[in-house]
């Protein structure tokens, strides 16, 4: 697990219409405006260093399905906030 200085961990990332929780150093709860949990975006071990993984949660369970793979953070968020 890559280590994430203090400045890292107090961020969260911020999208039109969506608001972000961090949950643990390493786990940040998606929700929409209307406060309807979406899913969580995780940091993970990348095969080239840490990634992070957008994770939707199905309607109406508690399962949840990858929905990106993504560098960033801001870009993992944009998997919640696109077209």
């Amino acid at each position: 697990m890559a280590i994430m200085s203090t400045a890292q961990r107090r961020t969260a990332p911020h999208a039109p219409h969506v608001a972000t929780k961090r949950v643990r150093d390493d786990l940040w709860r998606v929700v929409s405006a209307s406060g309807l949990a979406l899913g969580y975006i995780a940091r993970i071990d990348g095969a080239h260093g840490p990634a992070f993984e957008a994770r939707r949660l199905v309607p109406g369970g508690t399962a949840m399905l990858p929905i990106g793979q993504c560098w960033s953070l801001d870009d993992a968020l944009a998997c919640f906030t696109g077209p």
